[in-house]
């Protein structure tokens, strides 16, 4: 089955331009209209909910061209970044993403992405995160790019096979959590607490220094 074309409104040209500004002389203006274009496409293909697309397509490309940045770098600034993947970036892997990010906080760059990503976030994962005090802020699912993935030091996926390229140098872990969605209230407060004593032992390890190379 053929994917239809999706026409780029001028509101995403407008994103470029800022977005351009925001990263001249680091990443080209052609390359930023390119990211800017396919992440408005990506998300007009998933969304279910159009109304913001403008805003979510801004949010996207600037993860994905502040990755293409962290990727290119020829020294990172010592802030490590970690990938969530899961199947429909809805649950697992934005609970995870939440986790981190109330844990870490500036110390480690957080993204998550799907590789089928649903309409929109499980409902009930924001309500078992404001349980325990986290919260979920402006996030949506959203599809797994080569970028994302070129600009990670960790991915993490839940489920979702093998659909997450692999490159060299990246930390790769595969976390055998279930699938929120149907679980029921009791099961996500489970999936929850998993992903909570997961991320803490991530964070552990990605705070604890290397060892000394010997002499």
């Amino acid at each position: 089955m053929s994917i239809e074309p999706v026409e780029v409104p001028d509101v995403v040209r407008r994103i470029a331009d800022r977005l351009s500004r925001r990263y001249r002389g680091v990443v080209g203006p052609e390359t930023v209209q390119a990211v800017v274009d396919d992440s408005f496409r990506l998300l007009a293909r998933s969304a279910r909910v159009t109304r913001f697309l403008p805003s979510l397509t801004a949010h996207f490309a600037a993860d994905r061209l502040a990755a293409i940045v962290r990727a290119e770098a020829a020294e990172r600034d010592g802030t490590p970044s970690v990938l969530f993947v899961c199947v429909e970036n809805s649950g697992r892997s934005q609970l995870a993403a939440a986790v981190l990010r109330a844990l870490a906080g500036d110390e480690v760059v957080v993204m998550s992405a799907g590789s089928d990503p649903a309409g929109r976030i499980i409902p009930a994962v924001a309500e078992v995160l404001d349980e325990i005090g986290i919260p979920v802020v402006a996030e949506y699912p959203k599809p797994l790019t080569d970028d994302l993935v070129r600009g990670a030091d960790y991915v993490i996926t839940m489920g979702c096979g093998d659909a997450c390229p692999v490159l060299p140098g990246r930390r790769y872990e595969d976390w055998e959590v279930a699938d929120p969605a149907g679980s029921g209230r009791a099961g996500l407060r489970a999936i929850r607490d998993e992903i909570v004593e997961r991320v803490e032992g991530l964070v552990a390890g990605i705070r604890e220094p290397a060892p000394a190379a010997r002499r």
